[in-house]
């Protein structure tokens, strides 16, 4: 039964995160006067289809993403409504708008999870005996509310708070006990590495904390700017240094994370996850690849300073080249996480 639930809230989470993506190009290819001769969702053969307009609309019974056809027959001269025959400009707002448009999801859902479910606090887990934290006062259960300088409200500030450069003798902290805070310079320990701690241990999963509408908005994008700078880091360590891939998920692995938070964590916490998915999916379609989003960016880039569009010939093995990259990753991705799940 678990696993059911697990490819069944799987294949709705992606399916649609992917069919907003595609949304986003659709709907910006309609302004920019681009015929979509088709919107699907699923792949497959078509089990229910309708028209409006030149469009026809689909819906597929392999559930897992969607796609845009546009009106263009590349063995012929674009005609107007064609996509080669758009301006640049116009295709470029056009490719640009799938991952927009999942960015948008992401923070929209992080809005609404912060206002009806809320976020965990960081909570005091424990303090060390005759440590500085003991004699400053500070107590098991106590809320930080700022820590070394960083304001703290989600759990990305605490790794901001406990890596950023310590300056003087003492420790800047805020906590919060019974509804009040209390400030306070707590004297630091420096042990054999050189990290400078005050005597406590963090519960990351301290009290639930629900915001206003505007707060959860102002935290919302602050979710997503730390969350984007995790991933380019992660993405800039296995591009240029081989480090990391042992930790990336393929299909199977998202499946097993997506079933386990569907099950153990309800409702907001499978929208949680979406909204991480849904910045994944933008960052990745951004990555210079042929075949994705960005690897059209790079192309209209050098476009603009050829003012000439590659062949479709060239833009063919070029995205040839990228699906098979892609698929190849996939499927090492497949294997690696049936290796992590047997090991």
């Amino acid at each position: 039964m678990q696993i059911v639930i697990s490819i069944v809230v799987t294949l709705l989470v992606l399916t649609g995160l992917v069919v907003a993506h595609e949304f986003g190009h659709y709907i910006v290819a309609k302004k920019r006067g681009i015929k979509v001769a088709e919107f699907a969702i699923g792949f497959g053969p078509k089990l229910i289809k309708w028209r409006r307009n030149e469009t026809e609309f689909s819906i597929r019974p392999f559930f897992i993403g969607g796609f845009n056809r546009f009106a263009d027959d590349e063995e012929k001269d674009p005609v107007p409504g064609d996509f080669r025959a758009a301006s640049l400009k116009s295709r470029f707002l056009t490719i640009i708008a799938g991952p927009a448009m999942n960015v948008i999801v992401a923070v929209i859902l992080s809005v609404v999870v912060l206002m009806a479910a809320g976020t965990n606090q960081i909570a005091v887990h424990s303090v060390s005996a005759d440590s500085p934290a003991a004699q400053a006062g500070i107590q098991e259960g106590d809320i930080v509310k700022s820590y070394n300088g960083v304001d703290i409200q989600l759990q990305y500030d605490w790794q901001d708070a406990i890596g950023k450069q310590k300056t003087g003798d003492s420790l800047p902290l805020v906590i919060e006990r019974d509804g009040k805070e209390m400030s306070l310079n707590v004297p630091y320990m420096q042990n054999e590495d050189g990290q400078k701690l005050i005597g406590i241990e963090v519960n990351p999963y301290g009290p639930i904390k629900t915001f206003n509408f505007f707060e959860a908005i102002g935290l919302s994008f602050k979710w997503l700017f730390m969350v984007t700078r995790e991933m380019l880091q992660s993405l800039g360590q296995l591009f240029f240094m081989g480090q990391g891939i042992e930790n990336m998920a393929g299909i199977v692995g998202v499946t097993q994370m997506v079933g386990t938070v569907a099950i153990s964590g309800g409702f907001y916490s499978v929208l949680s996850l979406s909204a991480l998915l849904s910045v994944n999916l933008a960052i990745v379609n951004l990555l210079p690849i042929p075949a994705l989003d960005g690897g059209k960016i790079v192309l209209y880039a050098v476009e603009g300073v050829r003012k000439k569009p590659a062949s479709p010939k060239v833009e063919g093995a070029l995205n040839m080249i990228g699906m098979v990259l892609i698929f190849g990753l996939a499927i090492f991705l497949v294997f690696q996480d049936i290796h992590r799940m047997l090991v």
